[in-house]
This record gives C-alpha cells, structure tokens and sequence, in this order.
C-alpha cells in the first residue's frame, strides 16, 4: 500500500493519483515487492530542515530523506519500507534550475528515495555509479526526461 500525503499548501500542483502510479512502477522497477508497503510526504523547506537536523545533524533542507524500516505487518504479511519526504520548494528550484518539468523533479527524488529504502546509497564512488545507473534506468523506462540532477557534475542524460 502506497501512503501518499501532500500538505495542503502545495496540492493543487500535484496529481495524488499520477504519481501513486509511478511511485507503483517504481517499487516494481526497483525489484520490490508490489505489495510492500511505503509512506511518501510531500511537504515544505521547514519540515525537511527540521528532520535533516534532527536526524543527520545538518541544519539545513534538502531535497529528500529517506527513513527504512523494513518492518512486516502482522495482520497484513506485508513489508513496510520506510518514510519519504520531500522537500516542494526545494524539488521546485531544482527543477527550474534544471529547467524540466517540477513533476520530473519529484518523481526523480521518488526513484532516489526508494532506492535508498531498497538498500543503496552513494556514500563512495562505486556506490554512487551503482545507484545512478538504476536511478537513470528507472527514469528511461518511465520516460522522464531530466536535463541535470540537482547538485550532481557527473550528471549526463
């Protein structure tokens, strides 16, 4: 079960039903189980501040954070994931800087998120081109389009 919540400030901007399908195909892209179960918040600069200080320890927003659990419902039998938030004004300077659609913005920073939840991170080089890969994998076989990845001169579409 996909549980999507988007604070009211920034619904009108968003499709809730556009993208709990493409965050479906992108556990399915990512090789979980389409049964398991993931959270997604869409919130604001503050909240992301918030938690990357009180969870990282840097007292400043990001774009996304990802919290794993890998827990399984006893009444269901289903994996729960984890937590995704993401930052709305950071996803959308990031996409005019980038110049691409702020709905490509957010589903690039869904794909991070769940790869991150699926147990890969890009802490070394090796790491990082890992993830990339499957991160631009994912993008092809949804077709979205990204010019530049926030903050990334590797980058190359």
């Amino acid at each position: 079960m996909i549980n999507l919540q988007t604070n009211n400030k920034y619904k009108r901007s968003i499709s809730q039903m556009q993208l709990s399908d493409k965050l479906s195909r992108i556990l399915e892209l990512a090789g979980l189980d389409s049964e398991s179960n993931v959270s997604v918040r869409i919130d604001s600069d503050e909240l992301l501040k918030n938690l990357n200080k009180q969870y990282r320890g840097f007292d400043q927003p990001t774009d996304v954070l990802s919290f794993e659990s890998n827990m399984v419902d006893p009444e269901t039998g289903c994996l729960f994931l984890g937590d995704i938030v993401i930052s709305y004004e950071t996803a959308e300077k990031q996409a005019q800087e980038a110049d691409h659609p702020l709905e490509n913005e957010i589903i690039l920073l869904l794909i991070h998120g769940i790869l991150h939840l699926s147990g890969l991170d890009h802490a070394t080089k090796s790491q990082k081109d890992a993830m990339w890969q499957k991160q631009q994998m994912i993008l092809d076989k949804l077709d979205v389009k990204i010019n530049r990845i926030s903050g990334d001169k590797d980058f190359h579409d």
